[in-house]
């Protein structure tokens, strides 16, 4: 941004904006801090391979335990939960990272190098954030000057804004671990990139912003390997001629082989890298990673998951609860064959609606392709909106969907939906659209920016922790609607008497009787068979047991409880609480019990999630599973006199 290009009032909304977006993504980072002291899980790994690359080796300077290495398959997941670090890949006695290494070598090492200290990864994160929002901050910059000089630079700042949203960065910032870190390094790359492709074709041709655009590519490739086809495409874009006779085609050619040396050059050494730590060019690690499940010979990419993947990425729509923060993950009835992985997904055309935009930008660099003021523009949003086609092309035949590719998909988009939103409001546009289309526009922008905060907050209850403050502060003050609709509704909560029918074929195993929460994220009350006449009950969250009873007979098939736990009530930080003593709030907030007449159990904790909706779901009828448990009534306890 030169300052003999626009005026400092100018200026200052894009400035203002990106100040913003990138304290916003260091503040959301940071709040993992308190975790630094796990160092078996997600929040060093890049750390470690900083250290490696500084010792002169690929491995991580991290010792497999003795017990790891001992075990007659140290690949299968139920023996080595204890011993694994999480996720890395273990080969010939070593820990190594199947992502790619360009994040460490761009700036870890760097880093170290310069200060003697390591950049903690979660930093790292929220530096590559901030480094792209400054490229795309460059790049709308100039484009505004140079095709949209009529839109204000308030305007230009909440476009910037908007785009900080609509890339998904304070979602995928939530947990700044090292899956997360070398896909905001990628996105980072792919906007520098398209800045450098921008700058190439208003510098006349300069070979010196091919180089430029060359490296990020490189680099880009170098934090997901995925992205070569991306990388490709956009180098492509370097030959498109230019309007007049200036530069020749040997001149483009001759800058686009500077870029395609580079990129080159960055795939060899990521092969090599590959060779000289698994001995194979195109082994990244994930055949030897140690995770939760067993994917030896599992089909990462198989076109069968297209269908799926595509209207999970797009189009599935989340759960709705009645407490901040309203909306939660979507979770379908059923999965394809060999699917692996599911986490906290969100359908675009819902949540971020704004880039829908795209299309405005898609038409206006259509209909510019031949100008030559705008041609560098047009072909930088082809060359965005490409990358989000070839990365849906891979993203789509993947073998699981996790929140952390939406950035992945939509980077290249952003930059469309950017632009597409400058040609909307530029009154100077040459596509010029109504207000209805500008009206649609702001209010998918405020949905897009509200409903990614709310999914920030939602995702895997990390904010709950990391933040805790500003999260019983934004929960308290937005569940006010729902405390007033308790209130006119009077509903009462606190624990429930509960009249459960065992049949008597029913098989031995578990039923879920009463339930409330999300998908990943469910408390439970369920009832297991051990034997011909006994039974045991059970407080769950998730998997993880709260509480369990011994096993005891039950006597004509019925059985009477009275039920106490946390997620019977509206959330900690709801204001249903204001009118409790701290001690009662405390008690209500962490007790789980199980009383069925004999001897009551009972426990406290704090491992409970937020209730789906104001009443438990409960299995109140034999359906289509007549041989299960089920509950026949449930009721509010009597309140104590």
């Amino acid at each position: 941004m030169t300052p003999s290009r626009g005026s400092l009032p100018d200026r200052l909304g894009i400035l203002l904006a990106l100040g913003i977006c990138a304290g916003a993504a260091f503040w959301i980072a940071d709040g993992v801090a308190p975790w630094d002291g796990d160092r078996s899980n997600v929040w060093h790994h890049y750390e470690y391979l900083a250290d490696a690359f500084m010792g002169g080796h690929t491995y991580l300077p991290v010792q497999p335990p003795p017990e790891l290495l001992k075990l007659r398959d140290p690949y299968d997941p139920v023996a080595n939960a204890p011993y694994r670090l999480w996720d890395a890949s273990l080969y010939q006695g070593k820990y190594y990272l199947y992502y790619g290494p360009a994040p460490a070598i761009a700036l870890m090492v760097p880093w170290r190098i310069l200060t003697g200290h390591r950049l903690p990864q979660r930093m790292a994160v929220a530096i590559f954030a901030a480094a792209g929002l400054a490229a795309l901050a460059l790049l709308l910059w100039e484009v505004r000057l140079a095709c949209f000089p009529g839109l204000s630079g308030a305007a230009l700042g909440g476009i910037l804004f908007v785009a900080f949203h609509a890339a998904w960065l304070p979602v995928i910032l939530r947990r700044p671990g090292f899956w997360e870190l070398p896909i905001v390094a990628a996105a980072a790359c792919l906007w520098w990139a398209l800045y450098f492709l921008w700058r190439f074709r208003e510098s006349g041709g300069r070979p010196g912003w091919a180089a430029a655009a060359g490296a990020a590519l490189a680099l880009m490739m170098g934090c997901r390997a995925t992205t070569v086809f991306e990388a490709g495409f956009v180098l492509l874009l370097l030959l498109a001629p230019f309007p007049g006779l200036a530069p020749g085609k040997i001149a483009r050619l001759r800058a686009a082989a500077i870029a395609a040396a580079l990129v080159l050059a960055g795939g060899i050494a990521l092969l090599a890298y590959n060779h000289a730590r698994f001995g194979r060019w195109l082994e990244f690690g994930q055949s030897y990673m140690l995770t939760g499940d067993d994917n030896r010979g599992a089909g990462f990419f198989n076109p069968s998951y297209i269908p799926f993947n595509a209207w999970t990425y797009l189009s599935s729509v989340p759960e709705f609860g009645p407490y901040f923060p309203f909306v939660h993950g979507a979770w379908p009835a059923r999965f394809p064959p060999g699917y692996l992985m599911f986490e906290a997904m969100y359908g675009a055309f819902f949540a971020v609606p704004v880039q829908f935009a795209a299309a405005a930008g898609l038409l206006w660099a259509w209909r510019s392709r031949r100008d030559p003021a705008m041609q560098g523009a047009a072909l930088a949003v082809a060359g965005a909106a490409a990358s989000t086609l070839f990365a849906g092309a891979i993203l789509f035949c993947w073998q699981g969907a996790c929140s952390r590719y939406i950035v992945e998909l939509v980077a290249g988009w952003t930059v469309a939906t950017s632009v597409g939103l400058m040609a909307l409001f530029g009154s100077d546009a040459p596509v010029r659209f109504g207000r209805p289309a500008r009206a649609l526009a702001v209010a998918a922008a405020c949905w897009s920016v509200a409903c990614v905060w709310l999914a920030s907050a939602e995702f895997r209850g990390f904010m709950r922790v990391t933040n805790p403050a500003t999260y019983r502060a934004v929960g308290h003050a937005l569940d006010y609607p729902s405390l007033w609709w308790i209130r006119m509704k009077a509903i009462r909560f606190g624990p429930v008497d509960v009249d459960v029918r065992i049949p008597d074929a029913s098989p031995v195993g578990r039923t879920i009787l009463v339930a409330s929460g999300f998908p990943e994220k469910v408390n439970q009350l369920a009832i297991e068979r051990v034997g011909r006449d006994q039974v045991r009950l059970i407080l769950a969250g998730n998997a993880d047991s709260v509480l369990e009873t011994q096993p005891f007979a039950v006597g004509g098939g019925q059985l009477h409880l009275r039920l106490a736990a946390p997620w019977l009530y509206p959330p900690a930080e709801h204001p249903y609480w204001d009118g409790f003593g701290e001690a009662a709030r405390v008690e209500l907030q962490t007790l789980f019990s199980v009383d069925r007449g004999a001897r009551a159990l009972s426990t406290h904790s704090g491992r409970s999630f937020e209730a789906s909706g104001f009443e438990p779901d409960v299995r109140d009828a034999p359906g289509p599973a007549p041989g299960l448990p089920y509950v026949e009534a449930l009721r509010l306890a009597p309140l104590k006199p």
